[in-house]
């Protein structure tokens, strides 16, 4: 089997397996980045592979992230466990590095039927759970095979898909298939009762309408009609319904909690996820005070946590996660580890919005859409920390960047 066709399988197999399987989307990543090497060594040009992927986008902001993973480790409370901490951040970044290596122009339609094709998949057999549920009179949310907020997580990203081939002309992809995959994934969404996902959803929508001329129109009857479709399922399923409404209740009593001195008191509201977050949010400030240039160190948390709060939260003694990725850095690599953090953020978004006008296409647009939603739902869970999530906003990002590079006078590809 040539390299070439070695890359399609493990593009195909990773479009696929990043909506089911840790251990098969990290096989596909793997697999991916060895036909690269391959193809470089048949060549005889690897030391330019090399040359080349210091000259990718995102090299700097990504070696700063990593160097300040490892330096705030050096004075981490439990050395060991930051330290071993370190190749799952390393990990992340060759997912991405592998992506924009591998990942051609030729081979986006490819990926992209892949995926929405998995997408759709997912999202109809969580459709099917609450189906079943309700006729069941139970109250379970649409999950497919992981946690419902992860769930939700990966149909907020995997929507914008079909929405950007809806919203752009490109040959190669359908406009039919997108359609029913963007129905059946929105619907997914919706029915995963993850409030995250939810903001995200505007934030993208947002994102779009503002920075999208072209396509302000259509978006804005597209999103009426999601909407519309929405409020149906909230009209029909008072799960749902309280999800909704509760949103603006929990971000005003964070709001409070976390604006003033309240490390002794406890914030109650008739939802036990939000009591919990907030006691979570609290606790990352008090570490934060003790520890505000390096953190406690990368993956100390769980050890630390129960000095920091006495007694049980919720049905446990000791969280490792502080359920919002930048008070979680905050708490973890300190002042140092966030401003990384948030370099390859604003670094990541201002590369889609380069790559979008450069070329509007369904993947610049996927980009461009996806990582505010990204943005967002990592203010109530830390999903850069997780596979699932992350893996496919890589994936968004090489995507757009492929699109454009054979555009460009001078390419790293």
């Amino acid at each position: 089997m040539t390299p070439e066709r070695i890359k399609r399988f493990a593009i195909a197999l990773f479009a696929f397996s990043a909506l089911f399987s840790v251990t098969a989307v990290e096989g596909a990543m793997l697999l991916l980045a060895g036909a690269v090497v391959f193809e470089r060594l048949r060549g005889g040009d690897l030391p330019l592979l090399l040359k080349e992927t210091a000259a990718r986008p995102l090299f700097r902001p990504w070696m700063l992230y990593l160097a300040a993973g490892l330096f705030t480790a050096a004075f981490a409370l439990n050395k060991g466990k930051a330290f071993a901490y370190a190749p799952s951040d390393m990990i992340k970044y060759l997912c991405f590095i592998s992506l924009a290596a591998g990942l051609a122009e030729e081979e986006l339609p490819l990926m992209s039927n892949f995926y929405m094709f998995a997408a759709a998949a997912a999202a109809a057999v969580g459709i099917s759970q609450s189906a079943w549920a309700l006729h069941s009179g139970l109250d379970l949310r649409a999950h497919a095979f992981v946690h419902p907020v992860r769930f939700g997580e990966m149909m907020v990203i995997a929507v914008w898909l079909p929405l950007g081939v809806l919203l752009t002309e490109r040959p190669g992809l359908r406009r039919g298939p997108a359609v029913a995959a963007c129905l059946l994934i929105f619907s997914a969404l919706v029915l995963s009762q993850t409030r995250g996902a939810y903001l995200g959803f505007c934030a993208s929508f947002a994102a779009v309408f503002l920075l999208d001329s072209a396509s302000r129109k259509k978006s804005a009857v597209i999103f009426g009609a999601l909407i519309f479709a929405g409020l149906i399922a909230v009209i029909a399923l008072p799960q749902v319904r309280y999800r909704l409404s509760s949103i603006s209740k929990g971000v005003s009593k964070a709001a409070a909690a976390l604006t003033r001195d309240s490390s002794g008191t406890t914030v109650h509201t008739d939802d036990l996820a939000i009591n919990i977050r907030i006691e979570l949010w609290k606790t990352a400030l008090r570490i934060f005070r003790d520890h505000p240039l390096t953190g406690i160190g990368p993956n100390n948390m769980r050890k630390v946590f129960p000095a920091y709060y006495k007694g049980p939260l919720g049905n446990q003694d000791s969280w490792g996660s502080i359920h919002n990725l930048y008070l979680h850095h905050l708490a973890e690599r300190g002042l140092l580890g966030l401003a990384a953090l948030l370099t390859l953020f604003g670094g990541m978004f201002a590369l889609a919005l380069k790559n979008f006008r450069r070329e509007r296409n369904p993947w610049t647009l996927w980009a461009l859409a996806v990582l505010p939603a990204f943005f967002v739902v990592n203010l109530t869970e830390i999903s850069f920390q997780h596979i699932h999530t992350s893996f496919a906003v890589f994936l968004a990002l090489a995507a757009s960047c492929s699109s454009v590079a054979a555009k460009l006078p001078h390419t790293a590809k």
